[in-house]
């Protein structure tokens, strides 16, 4: 799940823009954002069961305003091995997007404080659709239900409006036909820089649906003893290439090795909805220098 926290205003110049800001940070008559909790974090659906639900729940006190809306997006990872989540509002033929055949019901509502909604997904998919797995994300925006306040200054008659929202954005994935996963690892690589030690892991999706596991990195001294160790949650979608930084400064110069081992065992996933795949391992011998060096 991802939360993403934007704003929307509207200022009658360009020069008082920064006004927004400021009044966002110090005004308390500013609405303030309504963080909605969504479970579960992501909905598998299929051509036998085209339907699924997420329970929203609004623990503020606070009516909340919530739209929701579908895309296409899957996670990947930036240039420099940060994840993130690609969105793409306008995806072409050879993207696999449920965006334009699953619907959210209802997709405007309001929220009362301590109160629970049900919201239900439906698949639509069109006729003739290619077996295969069909990636959507759904963007549930919640912001305060009130109408933001308009802070007013007598000097130069200048009205500042800010609406501050909240969106949080979950996986909605529909199979058409029987799916089968795997992911290839590819070759490691290793920097070391002044204060980290950095590693890049190359994942390749194989097979007709996204992979669904755990990454777990471990660095031993060349005696075997695990000496530091990182465990990521991770979907590839399509491919990705994370990155593992580990601090230097705690390391005794010396030869190390790497391993990364990708596991399709996810406690937090549906069961019944998780695709198993064989595990992958991969490793890489590495010294770190002396400091100074």
């Amino acid at each position: 799940m991802h939360r993403v926290l934007s704003t929307t205003g509207t200022c009658v110049s360009r020069v008082v823009r920064l006004l927004c800001v400021i009044v966002a940070l110090f005004a308390p008559s500013v609405s303030m954002a309504q963080a909605i909790l969504v479970a579960p974090q992501g909905v598998v659906l299929n051509n036998r069961e085209r339907t699924g639900t997420v329970e929203l729940y609004n623990p503020s006190t606070r009516a909340a305003e919530i739209t929701i809306r579908p895309v296409y997006g899957h996670p990947t990872t930036t240039p420099d091995g940060d994840l993130t989540l690609s969105i793409i509002e306008q995806p072409d033929s050879s993207d696999r997007s449920a965006a334009g055949f699953v619907e959210a019901f209802p997709r405007r509502l309001v929220l009362q404080p301590n109160q629970r909604q049900t919201i239900r997904f439906l698949a639509r998919p069109p006729i003739g659709l290619a077996d295969g797995e069909y990636w959507a994300r759904m963007i549930i925006s919640s912001k305060d239900a009130e109408q933001a306040a308009g802070v007013t200054r007598d000097t130069t008659g200048v009205t500042v409006g800010l609406t501050l929202e909240v969106r949080t954005i979950i996986a909605v994935n529909y199979r058409n036909g029987a799916q089968r996963t795997g992911v290839q690892l590819g070759a490691l690589t290793t920097v070391t820089t002044a204060d980290s030690l950095v590693l890049r892991a190359p994942m390749q999706r194989i097979g007709t649906a996204a992979w669904i596991g755990l990454t777990t990195v471990r660095l031993r001294t060349d005696d075997g003893t695990v000496v530091a160790t990182q465990t990521l949650q991770t979907a590839v979608y399509q491919s990705m290439s994370p990155r593992f930084a580990f601090d230097r400064t705690t390391l005794t110069p010396g030869r190390y090795r790497i391993s990364v081992d990708l596991s399709s065992d996810r406690p937090d996933v549906t069961q019944g909805t998780l695709l198993r795949a064989p595990p992958q391992h991969g490793e890489a011998v590495i010294t770190i220098p002396a400091a100074g060096r």
